[in-house]
């Protein structure tokens, strides 16, 4: 801690890890040394050095522009994984209109994904979208006005009037689920006499199931009562746990149209054009309802596996063809191509041999619109479900898939 202090004296500022570093230390030993606080009716702010580690928390607007100025901060706090109070901000971000930081991404070691894209307002992909471009279209992603930080483990009034006491400052909101309730009654305090706005998430409905049930709550994190329990009391890991695993392992398998002769064993078939999610949708599938699925990409070049339209092996009702607007998959693809620097391929084979046709009809508007013509057949022509996935989010594609088995299926006791 010494040394990490000596740093402020140097000429050349400090790293942001040391930054962090010195102000983690700095607080570690100001709650171990510093005598007990007051009573549990009153609190104190830890004294911690701010200045340090100020240039890390100012709100900057990232290099591709997708936070405004005027974002607003909201701080996370969690006395666990933080996993519940992280979806519920994106649950209710999702009905403004607006988004968190979190999920957007800077032009860093890591580089971009080969499948992100920026979209627009519409849902819409934006092809070359970068520092320069007008402000139309600019205007149309900055939509992404809040920046969080998420602050777990926090289990000790010390660490919650540290955090407080910093949003208080940076003018944020606080947003938590803490399961003790005197540390929850604490920290509402806290805020009011700060005057933090603030959300308690798990408080109303704790205080309601515990009069419904007729008990009280034990005000213990889940991770800490699953280690006080005895080895014997223990939940063990259940049937459907395995059938996930087996799942996950099976969609793996027969992901990308692999192993035609699995789709015997497929509880559900997922078809489709190339860049409709057919992966991401079967990985949801799989994990969540432990379905073992199958997806296979149509391509107007190459016929589906003989497999597929076996009706003695396949059930028409569990196959399911995804469709997309011609538009966006032209926008998802075109991006897709510049990604993988497909163009500046095509143009090192026209400089080399002028009468090259190296050239890719991935994202051509022509063979997009024969694409999905031809899936559009044979989803008619073999009975599958078609399902639109424009604008929509891989979680609402499964869940409805799931409402339509139970449908099919579940009267006859053949959903699993």
């Amino acid at each position: 801690l010494s040394l990490l202090r000596k740093s402020n004296g140097l000429t050349t500022p400090p790293s942001p890890f040391l930054r962090q570093l010195r102000s983690k230390l700095i607080l570690a030993s100001t709650i171990n040394h510093e005598p007990a606080g007051p009573s549990s009716s009153s609190f104190v702010f830890p004294v911690t050095d701010d200045k340090s580690d100020t240039a890390d928390d100012n709100c900057n607007v990232p290099k591709y522009g997708l936070i405004p100025e005027d974002t607003k901060q909201v701080f996370l706090i969690s006395d666990n994984t933080g996993t519940l109070v992280k979806a519920a901000l994106q649950a209710s971000l999702a009905q403004f209109e607006s988004c968190d930081d979190r999920y957007q991404w800077e032009d860093n070691d890591f580089g971009m994904e080969d499948d992100m894209i920026v979209v627009d307002e519409n849902g819409n992909a934006i092809d070359d979208y970068n520092d320069n471009s007008n402000d139309e279209q600019n205007k149309a992603v900055e939509r992404c006005d809040v920046k969080t930080r998420v602050f777990t483990f926090i289990r000790s009034e010390e660490a919650l009037a540290s955090v407080i006491k910093t949003a208080q400052e940076k003018e944020a909101m606080a947003v938590f689920t803490l399961v003790d309730l005197d540390l929850r009654e604490k920290c509402l305090r806290m805020c009011e006499l700060s005057n933090v706005e603030a959300v308690d998430l798990l408080g109303p409905t704790l205080t309601t199931m515990s009069n419904f049930l007729g008990k009280s709550p034990t005000g213990l994190p889940q991770s800490i009562m699953m280690e006080r329990k005895q080895p014997a009391k223990r939940v063990a890991l259940s049937d459907s746990y395995y059938r996930r695993i087996e799942a996950v392992e099976f969609t793996l398998k027969a992901d990308d149209g692999q192993s035609p002769w699995l789709l015997e064993e497929a509880e559900v078939i997922i078809v489709g054009v190339s860049r409709t999610g057919k992966t991401p949708l079967s990985v949801i599938l799989s994990q969540t309802q432990g379905l073992k699925v199958a997806n296979i990409p149509l391509v107007l070049e190459c016929p589906p596996p003989k497999e597929l339209f076996d009706l003695e092996k396949v059930d028409p009702r569990r196959v399911f063809c995804l469709s997309i607007a011609p538009t966006t998959l032209r926008q998802i693809r075109t991006t897709r191509l510049e990604r993988r620097n497909v163009h500046e391929i095509e143009e090192k084979h026209s400089l080399v041999d002028e009468h090259s046709q190296a050239k890719s009809n991935y994202a051509d508007r022509a063979y997009i619109m024969k694409d999905l013509k031809n899936v559009r057949d044979l989803a008619l022509d073999n009975g599958w479900t078609q399902i639109d996935v424009t604008g929509r989010a891989v979680e609402e594609t499964a869940s409805y898939i799931c409402e339509l088995l139970k449908e099919r299926f579940e009267q006859h006791g053949l959903y699993v």
